[in-house]
C-alpha cells in the first residue's frame, strides 16, 4: 500500500485513460471505428521517434514557434514599457492593440501565404502576430499598475525617472509579463502547428495533414500525442522559469 501512495497521481490518470481508450476501441462502443487502439498508437509513436524525419519536423516546428515567439518578446516588452509610461500613448494604442489581439491568426493565413508562401518565414510571422499584442498589453498593464504611493515616495527622495522605472515599475510589470509569456508560449506552439496544418509550412503540422489525408490513423494519432507532449513540456518549463524569476508572486 505504501508503494501505491508513492505513485504520482498524473501517472495513475494517464494509465487509466490509456486503458479506457484501449477498451473502448477494441471491445467497447468504438469497436470497428477508424480510431486506432492505444497500444498500437504508442507502438507507432515509438517507431516515429526513431525516424530522422520526425526529428527534422519537430525541429522545424520548434524553430517556427521559438523564433516567432522570441522576436515577439524582444519587440513587445520594450513597446509595452514605452506605452505604459505614457498615459497618452496607452490611451491611443489600447483599442488598436485590443482589436489586433483578438484576430485569430488563422484568418490572415491566406494573406500571409500570398506574401511569403508556405515557408518557415510564414509560420514565424503568424506566431509573432499571435503573441506580440498580448505581450505588449500585459507589459503596459504591469507598468501602469505600479503603486502610485511608492512612486511619490521615490520622487520625494529625489530618485530619477530611470531609477523609478528600474526599481519600481519593472518589478511591478514582471508578474504581468511572466503571465503573458506563460499564456502565449502555448499559443505560439498552436499557431506553429496550424501554420503547417493549414498553411503548409514545414513541421509536424504538415506531417499531421499528410497523415490524415492518406488515411494513416495510427500515424495521425501518434503525431497528436507528440504535439501534446511537446506542448506540456514547454508549458512546464515556462512555469518553472516563472517561479525562479518572479519568486515573490504566489503561483
Amino acid at each position: 500500500m505504501r508503494f501505491l501512495t508513492k505513485i504520482p497521481p498524473f501517472l495513475v490518470t494517464l494509465v487509466v485513460s490509456l486503458a479506457v481508450w484501449q477498451w473502448a476501441v477494441v471491445w467497447g462502443p468504438m469497436q470497428g471505428s477508424s480510431i486506432p487502439p492505444a497500444l498500437d498508437t504508442l507502438d507507432e509513436l515509438g517507431y516515429l521517434m526513431t525516424l530522422p524525419a520526425t526529428w527534422i519536423s519537430l525541429g522545424q516546428t520548434l524553430q517556427v514557434a521559438g523564433v516567432g515567439f522570441f522576436i515577439a518578446i524582444a519587440t513587445a516588452i520594450p513597446t509595452g514599457i514605452l506605452v505604459g509610461l505614457s498615459p497618452r500613448a496607452y490611451q491611443s494604442t489600447k483599442f488598436t492593440f485590443d482589436f489586433l489581439r483578438v484576430i485569430p491568426p488563422i484568418v490572415i493565413i491566406p494573406i500571409v501565404l500570398l506574401l511569403l508562401g508556405p515557408t518557415i518565414e510564414m509560420g514565424i510571422f503568424l506566431v509573432f502576430f499571435a503573441t506580440f499584442f498580448m505581450l505588449a498589453l500585459q507589459t503596459a498593464y504591469g507598468i501602469r499598475d505600479t503603486d502610485p504611493i511608492l512612486l511619490d515616495t521615490m520622487k520625494c527622495y529625489g530618485l530619477t525617472r530611470y531609477q523609478q522605472i528600474r526599481y519600481a515599475r519593472l518589478p511591478s510589470a514582471l508578474p504581468f509579463v511572466s503571465l503573458g509569456i506563460r499564456i502565449t508560449v502555448t499559443a505560439a506552439m498552436i499557431v506553429a502547428v496550424v501554420a503547417g496544418l493549414i498553411g503548409g509550412a514545414p513541421g509536424l503540422g504538415k506531417d499531421l495533414l499528410l497523415a490524415q489525408a492518406s488515411g494513416a490513423a495510427t500515424v495521425t494519432f501518434s503525431i497528436v500525442l507528440i504535439l501534446g507532449i511537446l506542448g506540456l513540456g514547454l508549458s512546464k518549463g515556462v512555469q518553472i522559469l516563472q517561479r525562479r524569476l518572479v519568486f515573490w508572486v504566489p503561483q
